[in-house]
Order: C-alpha cells, then structure tokens, then sequence
C-alpha cells in the first residue's frame, strides 16, 4: 500500500513480518496533485485521486481514481477508476488491476475481443519485490507490469492495427519495468530515485521498435521524488514533489512545450498533498 512504502529500510525484516501478520486494515485518503504524472507521461494537469484498501493478512483489494483535467488549460476531464485485486508480503507483490477510462463504453468492454482493441477498459499485471523488507539497507524495488487484455494494439509505421493470419489484431503486451531506490534523508525526508523502460515496442515507445538503431531497451522515465510523511495518530500527510524525465525519442523541440501542449512533452514536474486515514483490527 502507498502509506507502507514509504517507511522501506526504516524497520527490521522481524518487525515487517510481525506486522504483515497482523489482521484486517482499512486505509482511506486522497492525494491532490498539480500534474498527473504516469510512467514518464503527462496525463493530465491538476488532480484529486482518492482511494481506499482493504487489506487482511496482505491480501488486499483497492479502488483507486482519478478526477481532473486532461491538460494546463483545464478544458477537459479525464476521469479514471482502477481496481486492483493483489497479494502483498515480505517483500513480494503480486497483483491484476483493471483501468477503465470513462469514455462512454461499458466498465469492462473491449476485455476479451480480439477485433476491438478500442474498448475503455485494460487489466494489467504486474509482479513486484520489495528488497528493502529484507535487508535495511538496501532499499531496493523492481516493478514488472504488463498490460494482458483490453486496449493494447499493436500499430505499424502507417498507424494501422497490424493483424495475425486469423485477421484479428497483434496485442503489444506493453510492458514498463521500474527499478527504485530510497534515500533516507534528516528531518524524515525521503527521496526516490525511479528508473522506467519498456523491453519491447508498445504504447511506452509509441509503438516503435525498441531493438533497432542500436537502442535495446526503450528507456522511458528517469524520475526523482522528494517526500515527507507527518504521523497524527490514524491520520497520516503526505507532502511532496518530483521530477521525471522521459528519455525517450528526445528532441530539442518536444522537452519543454508551450502550457497547454504538455501531454507530449518529455521533462515535467508536479507537488502534491496526500491525506490518509488508516486504522487495522
């Protein structure tokens, strides 16, 4: 959970698992951010994202949002409710969460249809490991996420769909792998270096092929956060800001644009605010 990963390298691997032991926990808030920054990818401009989890024993379920304007000029919405089913203990993480976006189509539309790639719905797998709950010192994370059903074509040079033998659409299975580490700082600030890349052409690299032109690997998201969490009982704030670089196809022309034409450019910045209640039985 978001409030747990904060705290990497500051217990003992025993006094990690004495708490995953524990029973049932219940963790409901809000982060409001001045920039949706996803992947390396400016999604949207200023932001509230609520959520809650249910968690017992490490199994958790979560519902997670987001309810904002699609740019700088605020003329647009872009809402979106993820729903993640997972397993999360000593140090491993498994889980399937399913994007919908509220284009009109039904919650899980375009899931399964080989033919209809177009659908507002993607489920997304995704297999983490968490080295900090075992060593203290090495606050190390690894993050592999794959998108398996929904909206996840594969395009060619002409923009089109490419298709099998069988006439249905190529899925890309794109795929964004997340290497993080912590670094614990005084006055209980913490600061996060994320390195992203994609190991194949999906939706991270525009749908170009990644093994051509001497690159092999798609490098997408090189990303620095500075966080401070503040503890008032159950009620637990969040306050911090990040950086994030994406790296790849950079040209002087596309890392800083215009305010309103963000969405495609490659260096960008955001603050936000998170306010969570937490409690367990």
């Amino acid at each position: 959970m978001a409030l747990a990963l904060i705290g990497v390298g500051a217990f003992s691997y025993q006094a990690k698992a004495e708490e995953a032991s524990k029973g049932l926990s219940l963790e409901v808030g809000a982060d409001v951010v001045s920039s949706y920054l996803w992947r390396g990818q400016h999604l949207g401009g200023l932001s509230v994202q609520p959520s809650v989890t249910l968690d017992w024993n490490g199994l958790y379920v979560c519902g997670w949002a987001n309810i904002g304007a699609d740019n700088w000029k605020f003329q647009e919405f872009n809402p979106e409710l993820d729903i993640t089913i997972g397993y999360d203990n000593y140090g491993f993480m498994l889980d399937l969460t399913h994007l919908y976006y509220f284009y009109g189509d039904k919650y899980f539309k375009g899931l399964t249809d080989a033919n209809n790639l177009w659908g507002s719905s993607t489920m997304e797998l995704h297999a983490g490991i968490n080295i900090g709950e075992w060593a203290e010192k090495c606050p190390l994370t690894i993050d592999w996420y794959t998108t398996i059903l929904g909206y996840d074509p594969i395009f060619n040079s002409e923009g089109e769909i490419e298709t099998n033998v069988n006439g249905n659409a190529k899925r890309a299975y794109s795929t964004y792998i997340q290497v993080g580490y912590d670094i614990f700082l005084p006055l209980d600030i913490v600061l996060g270096l994320k390195v992203g890349f994609t190991p194949w052409k999906g939706m991270y690299t525009n749908y170009e092929e990644v093994w051509t032109n001497g690159r092999t690997v798609g490098f997408n998201n090189l990303q620095l956060r500075a966080e401070r969490e503040f503890e008032l009982g159950k009620l637990y704030i969040n306050v911090w800001g990040e950086a994030m670089f994406n790296c790849y196809g950079v040209t002087r022309d596309n890392i800083i644009l215009p305010v309103g034409e963000a969405v495609d450019q490659k260096l960008n910045g955001c603050i936000g605010v998170g306010i969570y209640f937490c409690d367990e039985w």
